[in-house]
């Protein structure tokens, strides 16, 4: 009984913050940035996956939605192959890795991280 009085002494006076165990997932659309205005892209998520067409949105951005065509669970999105055509006929396809930033969101304090989501990914010609 000592022992784990003095451990939750310590606990407490050691200015760490237990965080809860909580995990979070970005279910939101990868936009992919381009050099040069494409003519026709594809994408998907997963490795061996089909690419699927992708059409520009109503704002003139290229968004590449978590769900199926593009993606088939279960899987956790970590990169996207991007397979493209610029107006002059150059084709660029490849595995393209996505990269987070947090949302600024701390539901638990600061020192717990938080929601996330992702950066756009920009595509090389």
């Amino acid at each position: 009984m000592l022992t784990v009085v003095l451990t939750v002494a310590v606990i407490r006076g050691s200015g760490s913050t237990a965080c809860p165990a909580t995990g979070y997932a970005y279910t939101g659309d990868v936009e992919l940035v381009f050099p040069q205005e494409p003519v026709s892209v594809a994408a998907c998520f997963g490795e061996g996956c089909t690419p699927a067409p992708v059409t520009r949105s109503t704002d003139g951005r290229w968004l590449v939605p978590q769900s199926v065509p593009y993606l088939v669970p279960p899987i956790s999105v970590t990169s996207v192959y991007v397979d493209a055509v610029d107006t002059s006929g150059a084709r660029v396809a490849g595995e393209l890795p996505i990269e987070t930033e947090p949302t600024g969101e701390h539901p638990d304090g600061p020192e717990c991280g938080g929601p996330f989501r992702f950066k756009p990914v920009k595509v090389a010609s």
